[in-house]
């Protein structure tokens, strides 16, 4: 009965991953929209630009493939290989989104009181939870006789 459910627990941290990141981006918009550096908003910066449109790529290409992935899960397919990819590349992605956001905090991202800190911390555990990643890419060559 475990190992029946060990997919979905594994899609179940897929979809945590994607939300996570979801969140971080969320905030992290509203951070830089409204904190002041030489007296214009974080987000008119061309770097900050950038950084918040590749976070924002990477989180709607994961929310697009989960998306599927329970689609798939619901109509009972078979989808090992696709749902241990996406916990490792979905968890990995939501630790690079967290990192980066933390980098655009600046100062204010060494402070407990900023809300990344804590997503920043929580990020880390994801790439244990339902089998490390590195069990998830074991997995994936395994079903895809590698």
């Amino acid at each position: 009965m475990l190992m029946d459910k060990l997919q979905q627990e594994r899609l179940v941290c897929a979809i945590m991953g994607i939300t996570g990141a979801e969140r971080i981006v969320e905030w992290t918009l509203d951070y830089c929209r409204h904190t002041t550096v030489a007296g214009k908003p974080l987000s008119k910066s061309q770097a900050v630009q950038f950084a918040l449109v590749e976070m924002s790529t990477e989180v709607k290409v994961g929310r697009t493939f989960v998306d599927k992935l329970v689609a798939d899960h619901l109509e009972k397919k078979e989808i090992i290989v696709e749902t241990s990819m996406a916990k490792y590349w979905t968890t990995e992605m939501l630790n690079r989104v967290a990192n980066r956001a933390l980098d655009l905090c600046g100062d204010f991202g060494t402070l407990e009181k900023c809300k990344i800190v804590r997503a920043w911390r929580d990020a880390k555990i994801m790439t244990i939870f339902a089998g490390t990643n590195e069990v998830m890419k074991n997995i994936a060559a395994k079903f895809m006789g590698l």
